[in-house]
């Protein structure tokens, strides 16, 4: 997959190849972001040209409400990870600054769409474009359609669900991973940076990876979940704690421990995937030690169970 970056609209001059594209932020590339990406691809093959996604870096909401540390679901790196496994040929990334947000609808379409070569484009119902949002869809179908043939597709997990990134967000918050998995067709994923611990798990028996979390993730809810762990590319079954060790080392902030299950060897300075399948149970404070490591074994049977190896 070809990766372009553009920092400034002047980079896009015109004379490229005609392409099929989506356009969108696509946080979380979920099942409704995936009919647009699907529609494109087939379109492309059926034309015989490149298919194409546009999307914007930072967050356009973000910039335009002028807020920082927004969480998400796919920061950029992990978004282009997911998208090259779809099968897009070209990702175009565009940075939102407030020279792309003052082009007006048509300036947008002509200097962008355009300039990229788009001949074809597939967007969902709501999509806005342009100074403040004054494009949308009847405008690229009405006033348009002679240069580009625009597709509106519905995002729809069913006939009466529809999935949006917010609906995703708020599943990962209140620990509901299984139907995250469900919307976003894959399990979710967040990714670190292992470093060095109280190493109070080791010395009962369960040492964990303390992860750096070093891009703005949505952390799930607080509390104990399974899923799997992958260290350079191996995978494995994991039972991740997410919260503040209330029985001791009690922290102040969260914090994402993974302890990987038939695994012994030291990984600091690894960056680690960590993909969540269920949740366990809520972070407990337990009065012993063995009351914590009772826990733990259940924990770990529990996991076991229903967490299935390739």
């Amino acid at each position: 997959m070809k990766r372009t970056m553009i920092t400034n609209i002047s980079q896009i001059t015109f004379g490229k190849d005609k392409v099929v594209a989506c356009i969108g932020f696509f946080d979380g590339l979920h099942k409704g972001h995936q009919v647009l990406i699907n529609k494109t691809i087939e379109r492309a093959k059926s034309l015989g040209i490149p298919s194409m996604l546009i999307t914007f870096n930072p967050d356009p909401w973000a910039v335009l409400n002028k807020k920082s540390n927004v969480k998400h679901i796919t920061p950029l790196k992990t978004k282009l990870e997911v998208i090259e496994t779809f099968g897009i040929d070209e990702v175009v990334v565009l940075k939102f600054d407030s020279n792309l947000s003052s082009l007006s609808p048509d300036d947008f379409i002509f200097k962008v769409l355009m300039g990229l070569g788009v001949t074809e484009l597939v967007v969902g119902q709501d999509f806005k474009f342009g100074f403040r949002g004054q494009g949308n869809v009847e405008l690229l179908i009405n006033d348009y359609a002679e240069v580009i043939k625009t597709h509106v597709m519905g995002i729809k997990l069913d006939d009466k669900t529809k999935i949006g990134s917010t609906q995703v967000t708020q599943t990962i918050l209140n620990g509901n991973l299984e139907k995250t998995s469900e919307l976003l067709g894959r399990d979710y994923r967040i990714s670190g940076i292992v470093i060095d611990g109280a190493k109070q798990g080791t010395e009962i028996g369960f040492p964990t990876a303390n992860l750096d979390i070093y891009d703005e993730f949505v952390l799930p809810k607080v509390g104990v979940y399974a899923g799997y762990t992958y260290v350079n590319d191996i995978k494995y079954m994991s039972i991740i704690n997410i919260g503040y060790n209330p029985t001791f080392n009690t922290k102040e902030t969260v914090s994402v421990e993974t302890h990987i299950l038939d695994f012994n060897r030291m990984i600091y300075g690894e960056v680690i995937h960590q993909d969540f399948t269920f949740r366990i149970r809520d972070e407990l404070k337990f009065e012993t030690i063995d009351q914590l490591i009772d826990q733990m074994k259940n924990d770990e049977k529990i996991a076991r169970a229903q967490l299935k190896l390739d």
